[in-house]
């Protein structure tokens, strides 16, 4: 009975208040390797949430290197332009 209802993900609180464990970890340590499948199920979804992280860490990044540059030609632009009026008017 348990193994079928870890297998279709019944809450493990509910499965430990049936068997009468105290605890929820008693009945995982217990039944956790009688159902191997369940531990890979669960690294394999969090392996899932692994590259999503990456992938908008690096998002981010790329971001963070456009805004640079932007703001690089940006500081570039006015010191030109700054050079260009002193050019044109040594005075000031």
């Amino acid at each position: 009975m348990l193994a079928a209802d870890i297998d279709i993900d019944i809450d493990i609180k509910i499965v430990s208040d049936t068997l009468g464990h105290r605890d929820t970890r008693i009945t995982r340590d217990i039944y956790q390797s009688v159902l191997p499948h369940v531990g890979k199920n669960a690294a394999e979804a969090t392996a899932k949430l692994v590259p999503l992280q990456r992938k908008a860490e690096a998002e981010k990044d790329r971001k963070t290197a456009k805004d640079a540059k932007r703001t690089k030609r940006m500081e570039k632009a006015q010191a030109d332009s700054k050079k260009e009026a002193k050019r044109k008017n040594p005075k000031s």
